[in-house]
C-alpha cells in the first residue's frame, strides 16, 4: 500500500517543486485567475489565435452562423459535427457523435463554460460575444477565453476523481513553468503532482489502493498533459519509439521516452506576479539564493529531483524523505547553530523528552518568580474560606490593594517602571491580574458560586512538591495556554509564544552575562524573519504605521524577556528611564533558576 506524506513533509514538496512560498502556492490554487494572487490573463496573446483550440472554435463559429445549428441534450448533432469537421479540413465521415471529435467537444464545453456559445429549444448558438470573438482579427482572445471556461469546470463526468483531478491543472502549469524549458520525461509531471497531491492519487480508486496510481497517471497524461497542455500549445510532447533506450535522443534533446517541455505561449497567456513566479530549477537561473532556511532546502530539494530519474512514486517518496532527513539534521546558522528537526521539535513539542531541551517536571528549587510570589500570596488570602469576588467576577478591592502594597515593596526587577500605588481593580495590577487569569486555566483556584477558592489540585501539588510544584503548573499553563498577546496592541505575531523554548535556549547559552535587549531581538528576527511579513501586513492600514521590525523586536522585547522570562524568574531585566527608553530592556541576563527549570541536552 502506497503511504502518504505528513503535511509536514508535504508542505515542503509542495514549495519545493513549485519553487513558491506555501502562501502563494495556495493563492493561485484558490483564485487561479485573480490577477493580484494567480495568472494574470491579458485580453489577448498575439499569435495565439493559429493554436488548435481557436481554430475549432472558428469552425464552429462558421456552421452556428447567425441562426445556430442542431444540437442535442449530449452536445452537436451528426450533421453539426460533420460540418464542424469539413470547416477546419477534418475527417467527416464515421461521426456519430462528439466522442468522435474529442477535440470538438473540448473547446464546445470551454466556450459554453466561458459564455461564448449557449443551447436553447435544442439549437447551439455563437453568444454575443462568441461572434466578437470568431472574427478573424479577434482570434488571438479566444484561447484566453477557452482557458477560463476550461478551468471553470471538468470535462467529463463530475466523479469526486474527475473533479479533484481537474482541480490540479495550476500545479501543472507551475511545474512547466519552473521545469518545462528542457524536455523531462511525461513520468516526472506524473509523479511531482502525485506527490503535490496524494488525495487526488487516493480517490482514483478509493476501494484498491494498489491500483490507484496507475488509474491517477493514466487519466493524468491523458486528461492534463495532452487534452490540456499540449492541446491548448502550453506544451510540446515527443513520443519516442523505444522507452528502454537510455541511449537514443532526439536531436533536439527530447528524451527517447514520451517527454514533455513548455512553449513560448505558456508564459504568455498563463503569466505570474513577477515577484511570485516560480525560479527556474536550473543551477545559476532565477532569483538569488534567500536567506531563509526552507527556502534554501527547497530550492536544493527542486533542483536535486530535477537531476535524477525515477521508475515509480515510491522512488520519488523514498528520494524524498532522505534527502529532508539529511537536511533536517544539518545545523543550519539562522537557528543558533540548531537544525530544521530539532528546530521543530522546540515548536512543536518542547516538553517532549529527547529534544534539545529538557523541561523538568519540578525544578529543585521554587524560582524567584513574581508570578509564583503573587500566586502565594493570593493562596494564603484565599485559605479554606476563599474571597467573595467582585460584581464582575474579579479579586476584591481591600485584597487587590493589600497585595499591590506587598508586591511593591519585594521590588521585583521585572517591575520597576509599574506603578502600583494607587491600584484599585485588578486591571490596575496588571501582573496580578495575569497571575489569576494563568491559576484559573492551571486549575489552582476557581469560581463559584461568587468566591474564589483555592482547588484540590492546588492542594494536593503544594503537598507533594511544595512551592516548586506550583511553579511547575504555571509555566507550563503560562507557555501553552495563556495568550501573550491578549493585552500589549501589538499585532498576534504568534510566533513570539510558538518559539518561547528557542528564546529560553539562546538565555541558557548567552545569559550568564548582561547583554543589550537586542541581542536576543536580533536571534529571534534571523531565525522567524515571516514576523516582519505579519507585522507588516498588520500595520499595512495603520495611518501611524511603523517600522515593521522595530514593532517585532518591541514586541518581542514586551512579551518574551519582560512578561515572561523576568515574570517567570528566568531572566532579570533592567528598564530604560529616560524618554527615548522608558519600558524597553535595556540590559538582561538569565537567572541562576533558569538552570533548575530547563537544562541543554546536547552541545
Amino acid at each position: 500500500m502506497r503511504q502518504q506524506l505528513d503535511p509536514t513533509l508535504l508542505t515542503a514538496v509542495r514549495s519545493a517543486l513549485t519553487g513558491l512560498r506555501p502562501d502563494d502556492l495556495r493563492a493561485i490554487e484558490r483564485n487561479p485567475f485573480d490577477r493580484r494572487c494567480g495568472f494574470a490573463l491579458a485580453e489577448r496573446v498575439a499569435g495565439s489565435g493559429d493554436s488548435a483550440p481557436a481554430q475549432i472554435f472558428a469552425a464552429i463559429a462558421e456552421v452556428l452562423g447567425d441562426d445556430g445549428a442542431p444540437c442535442t441534450d449530449a452536445g452537436f448533432g451528426a450533421d453539426t459535427l460533420h460540418a464542424i469537421a469539413a470547416a477546419f479540413g477534418g475527417r467527416a465521415d464515421r461521426i456519430d457523435d462528439e466522442t468522435d471529435l474529442p477535440a470538438v467537444r473540448d473547446v464546445r464545453v470551454a466556450a459554453e463554460a466561458a459564455g461564448l456559445l449557449e443551447r436553447r429549444n435544442r439549437r447551439a448558438h455563437l453568444t454575443s460575444r462568441g461572434r466578437a470573438l470568431a472574427t478573424e482579427d479577434a482570434l488571438d482572445g479566444v484561447v484566453l477565453q477557452l482557458l477560463r471556461g476550461w478551468a471553470r469546470r471538468p470535462i467529463d463526468a463530475h466523479t469526486p476523481f474527475v473533479t479533484a483531478l481537474h482541480a490540479t491543472w495550476p500545479l501543472t502549469i507551475v511545474l512547466l513553468r519552473r521545469f518545462g524549458r528542457d524536455w523531462l520525461p511525461i513520468r516526472f509531471y506524473v509523479d511531482a503532482v502525485a506527490q503535490m497531491a496524494p488525495e487526488v492519487v487516493a480517490a482514483a480508486d478509493p476501494a484498491d489502493p494498489e491500483t490507484a496510481f496507475e488509474t491517477f497517471a493514466n487519466a493524468y497524461v491523458i486528461e492534463l498533459l495532452l487534452r490540456f497542455a499540449a492541446f491548448y500549445g502550453l506544451a510540446e510532447v515527443a513520443i519516442g519509439d523505444d522507452p528502454d533506450d537510455d541511449v537514443g535522443r532526439e536531436p533536439d534533446g527530447a528524451s527517447a521516452e514520451p517527454s514533455l517541455r513548455a512553449t513560448p505561449l505558456l508564459e504568455a497567456l498563463l503569466p505570474l506576479r513577477a515577484h511570485q513566479a516560480p525560479a527556474s530549477a536550473r543551477s545559476g537561473d532565477g532569483d538569488e539564493p534567500s536567506d531563509n532556511p526552507a527556502a534554501a532546502t527547497n530550492r536544493a530539494l527542486a533542483d536535486a529531483l530535477a537531476e535524477q530519474r525515477f521508475e515509480s512514486e515510491d522512488d520519488v517518496q523514498t528520494f524524498i524523505a532522505d534527502f529532508m532527513a539529511e537536511r533536517n539534521a544539518a545545523p543550519i546558522a539562522d537557528f543558533d547553530g540548531l537544525s530544521a528537526e530539532q528546530m521543530q521539535r522546540l515548536l512543536s513539542a518542547p516538553f517532549t523528552p529527547g529534544g534539545v531541551l529538557t523541561v523538568a517536571e519540578v525544578p529543585r528549587a521554587a524560582p524567584p518568580s513574581p508570578c509564583l510570589h503573587l500566586m502565594l500570596d493570593l493562596a494564603a488570602a484565599l485559605g479554606d474560606d476563599g474571597l467573595k469576588a467582585t460584581a464582575k467576577g474579579n479579586l476584591p478591592l481591600a485584597y487587590v490593594q493589600a497585595a499591590a502594597q506587598r508586591f511593591q515593596a519585594t521590588a521585583w526587577r521585572c517591575d520597576s517602571i509599574e506603578r502600583i500605588e494607587h491600584a484599585r481593580t485588578e486591571w490596575d495590577f496588571s501582573n496580578l491580574y495575569i497571575t489569576r487569569l494563568v491559576a484559573r486555566m492551571a486549575g489552582l483556584v476557581s469560581l463559584r458560586r461568587g468566591r474564589w477558592n483555592l482547588t484540590q489540585k492546588y492542594r494536593r501539588t503544594f503537598e507533594r512538591h511544595g512551592a516548586a510544584g506550583v511553579y511547575a503548573q504555571l509555566f507550563r499553563t503560562f507557555v501553552a495556554r495563556y495568550a501573550w498577546n491578549s493585552a500589549d496592541g501589538y499585532p498576534e505575531l504568534g510566533i513570539i509564544q510558538t518559539s518561547w523554548a528557542f528564546s529560553l535556549l539562546l538565555l541558557l547559552r548567552y545569559g550568564d552575562t548582561w547583554r543589550d535587549g537586542g541581542f536576543y531581538a536580533d536571534r529571534f528576527v534571523r531565525a522567524f524573519p515571516m514576523a516582519l511579513d505579519e507585522a507588516a501586513h498588520a500595520l499595512a492600514n495603520n495611518p501611524w504605521q511603523r517600522d515593521p521590525e522595530t514593532v517585532v523586536r518591541d514586541a518581542y522585547d514586551v512579551r518574551v524577556l519582560q512578561r515572561f522570562a523576568a515574570f517567570l524568574g528566568l531572566a532579570e531585566v533592567e528598564h530604560g528611564r529616560s524618554l527615548e527608553t522608558y519600558g524597553r530592556t535595556l540590559r538582561v541576563r538569565a537567572t541562576p533558576a533558569l538552570a533548575d527549570v530547563l537544562a541543554l541536552a546536547g552541545p
